[in-house]
């Protein structure tokens, strides 16, 4: 898969600008696929983004790893954890009045 060793080599080269968008789009295709090696592999891969620069403020980063726990927890139908997730993800991109996320966040259920 290209995102995957596009995001890679992000990762690698400490190249961070755009991994959080570059994680969530190889999350939604492994959510797509969904065989539990790919759920396992979307975890790790937000575990990874989550972990970017820890410590130091980024928005981005945060709120894209609230969403892609939301749709992972929904994937896995663990409906208390998917629920915490998006609720929170929509507090977030209100909060912040990212006009897309905000978007992403009223189309889920």
């Amino acid at each position: 898969m290209q995102a995957r060793s596009a995001l890679d080599e992000m990762f690698s080269s400490r190249n961070l600008l755009n991994c959080d968008a570059g994680t969530g789009t190889l999350v939604e295709a492994l959510l797509l696929r969904g065989t539990e090696g790919d759920l396992d592999e979307a975890d790790a891969a937000i575990q990874r983004l989550a972990g970017a620069l820890s410590g130091f403020p980024w928005a981005l980063r945060d709120i894209y790893v609230l969403r892609l726990r939301a749709l992972l927890a929904q994937a896995r139908s663990d409906d208390a954890t998917y629920r915490d997730f998006r609720d929170r993800y929509r507090e977030m991109a209100n909060d912040l009045g990212y006009e897309g996320h905000m978007a992403w966040a009223a189309a889920l259920p």
